[in-house]
Parts: structure tokens; C-alpha cells; sequence
């Protein structure tokens, strides 16, 4: 209902009531008339709409579908890329991917192969080695030719033999664990693992009359995230790599030291041999590279496996001479640097200060003696040998 109040004329002075009213079912019916008119013929088109998508989406697919039948109906050592001109231009990007990844593929499967041969033709020294001792041995045996001595030779090849073999496959079995394993990273005292590794090699740096030891900080505390056993073997190739190449009488030393400004920790292993050529220091981290002329016998897997391992922890191995920092007298030597992240020192402890390294490494073993015969005495150096 609407009611308005309206004059007849202008001037008259009584107002007259207008009203202007409709019923509810009236309105009801208008308002069913119109879904009506609308709805019905929106139902009657429904049908036809989704056939015409179902065949919008079979069509629109089957480009996609024939990418799919392609790539699932490959061959396995198939890695060439897929033709970009026989795909829709929607799906090359999709297939710029896959043919990145494919690319990936292929090269990771080259060096693997690359890998297995290498380590097969090395294992094939020592394993035929081994066999030419044995078949000597047991012809000359069967001979009656054979005596102690030479028999006790024989066996000494043959174990020296052996002692290769296995430990170039040591050596590839950590290469296989440092490619494979997870990443679970947790705090490391990096000071404290670099000083047990040291110190177990003291045994074979007394063996070659080398002066092994530590630098680093007195205090502990210094942590960094990784994983424990790959710091561990990384440091121990560097060890082991700088003992080999040391002559007798040389020296190899660990260090730590700390760098506030950058918010890292260096882990440095030097040593007094012949040094590595500038040329060189980029082929001595791949697999089964030697240098010649050395006379050391190995595996050519200890820097690859440390390499590797610091990749890992987002870091990387810097390689040279030892000398600038010793003096131009002195051997060439070789100087490896990693520098790993460090994590925030817990409040409770004192404030850092930077570690300041011995110039001289026999005062500073000296030094090291010194401070560790005096009662209650500490120093940021021990020597181990």
C-alpha cells in the first residue's frame, strides 16, 4: 500500500488522500512468471552447455595427453629433449622444464659413469697386485723355490695390496654416504672436533717424524650447524692429505680461528710440502686426480670427498700457498680454508674475542708445551706431535 497526500488545485486548501495498493499474491505470481521466464530456458541449455565443454576439455587435453603418452612410453636411457614445435606454444614452458631436468639427468648419468669407470680402473691395480703376488707365490711354492724370506715378501705385497684395495674402497663408500645422506644439521663444537681428529692422527705423524698440531681458541663453545661424522671425515682427508705429502721432518698444522665480522668460523689445515701449482688446485678436488711426480700413493678421492662435504654445508674449500703466509724461505706447502657459519654464542658465556694465531708455529708448540706443564695453565695451541 502507498498513500500521498496531494491538492486538487494550488490554491485549494484541503488536501486530498491518494492510495494506490496491490495484493501479496499478486506480487507472489509476477515474481514466479519471471524465474520462470528465466530459469526454464537456462535448465533447457544446461545439456547442451556440458557437452560442448566435455568436448572443449577433450579437445583442449589431447595435446597433453600426447606429451604424456611420449614421455611414459620412453625408454629409460632416453634423455634427449622433447621437440618444442610439436607442442602447443601454452605447454612450452612445461616442456622447457622437463628437458632441463632431462639435461640434469644426462649429465648426472655421465658422471656416474665416468665415476665407475675411473673407480674400477683403479680398483683393478691393487686387485691385480694381488693376484700376481698369490700366483708367484704358489707357483714358486709348488716348486720348492719358496723360502721364509721370500715368502714372508710375498705375503707383505700381498697385504700391502690388499691394504689398498680396501681402503680405496673406503674411500668411495664415503664418497656414496657424503652424496646420499640427508642433511640433518645440529650444533657442532667445531674447535673440539677438529682437536679429536688432530689427535688421532698423532700416531701417524710421529710415524714420519712430523710436527702435527693444533691452533685455536682455549675457549669452547664455538658451534657451527652440519653434520658431526661429515665435518669429521672432510677434516680427516685434509689431515691425511697434508701428512702424505709432508716430507719428514715437515710440519702440518689444524687451526681454528674466529672471524666476528663475517659471523664465521675458518677451519684451516696447513702444511710444508711441495705445494700444489696455481694451475692444478682447481683438477685436485675431482675424482682420482693425482699429482705426478710426487711418489705418494692414494686414492685421489680425499679432496674430492672433503669438497663435496662442504658444498653440502653451503660452504667452500679455498686452496693456497702456504708459503705467504710463513715467509718465501720456507716451502711452498699447501694452505686449505673453509669457512662455515657460525651459530650465536649462548649469553651465558663470555664475550668472543678473535683468535690471533702464533706467527711462528714452533713458538707457538713451544708455547703450547709450556703453558700445558705449568699447573692450571691453557692455551689456544697444543701440539700433538
Amino acid at each position: 500500500m502507498v498513500a500521498l497526500w496531494v491538492r486538487a488545485q494550488p490554491e485549494d486548501r484541503e488536501l486530498m488522500l491518494v492510495q494506490i495498493g496491490e495484493s501479496l499474491g499478486q506480487r507472489k505470481h509476477l515474481a514466479n512468471a519471471i524465474v520462470r521466464g528465466v530459469t526454464l530456458p537456462l535448465l533447457s541449455l544446461l545439456p547442451l552447455a556440458a557437452v560442448l565443454a566435455w568436448l572443449a576439455l577433450v579437445r583442449g587435453f589431447k595435446p597433453v595427453e600426447a606429451l604424456q603418452q611420449r614421455i611414459r612410453f620412453r625408454a629409460p636411457e632416453d634423455l634427449s629433449p622433447i621437440d618444442e614445435d610439436e607442442v602447443l606454444k601454452e605447454l612450452v614452458p612445461l616442456v622447457q622444464a622437463i628437458n632441463g631436468l632431462l639435461e640434469r639427468h644426462r649429465e648426472l648419468n655421465q658422471v656416474q659413469r665416468q665415476f665407475l669407470a675411473d673407480a674400477a680402473h683403479q680398483l683393478k691395480t691393487p686387485l691385480a697386485g694381488l693376484r700376481t703376488q698369490a700366483e708367484l707365490a704358489a707357483r714358486a711354492l709348488r716348486a720348492g723355490e719358496l723360502d721364509a724370506q721370500e715368502l714372508e715378501r710375498s705375503f707383505a705385497q700381498i697385504a700391502l695390496s690388499t691394504e689398498r684395495a680396501t681402503a680405496m674402497v673406503n674411500q668411495l663408500l664415503a664418497l656414496a654416504r657424503a652424496e646420499g645422506a640427508p642433511m640433518a644439521r645440529e650444533p657442532i663444537d667445531l674447535a673440539e672436533l677438529a682437536r679429536e681428529v688432530t689427535q688421532d692422527f698423532v700416531p701417524q705423524a710421529l710415524q714420519k717424524r712430523i710436527d702435527l698440531g693444533f691452533e685455536g681458541p682455549a675457549r669452547s663453545g664455538l658451534l657451527v650447524p652440519g653434520q658431526r661424522w661429515q665435518l669429521q671425515e672432510l677434516l680427516k682427508n685434509l689431515v691425511d692429505n697434508a701428512l702424505r705429502y709432508t716430507p719428514v721432518g715437515g710440519e702440518v698444522t689444524v687451526r681454528i680461528r674466529e672471524d666476528l665480522y663475517g659471523q664465521v668460523l675458518v677451519l684451516q689445515v696447513e702444511d710444508s710440502g711441495p705445494g700444489i701449482p696455481a694451475e692444478a688446485r682447481e683438477q685436485v678436488f675431482q675424482p682420482f686426480y693425482r699429482q705426478l711426480g710426487t711418489g705418494v700413493e692414494g686414492s685421489g678421492l680425499g679432496l674430492t670427498i672433503a669438497g663435496q662435504i662442504a658444498e653440502r654445508h653451503g660452504a667452500r674449500i679455498e686452496l693456497s700457498d702456504a708459503r705467504e703466509r710463513r715467509g718465501a724461505d720456507t716451502p711452498p706447502g699447501a694452505l686449505f680454508t673453509l669457512r662455515l657459519p657460525a651459530l650465536p654464542v649462548p649469553a651465558a658465556g663470555a664475550p668472543p674475542e678473535p683468535a690471533s694465531a702464533p706467527a711462528d708455529p714452533r713458538a707457538a708448540r713451544a708455547a703450547a708445551a709450556d703453558a700445558d706443564a705449568a699447573p692450571g695453565g691453557s692455551t689456544g695451541r697444543s701440539a700433538a706431535a
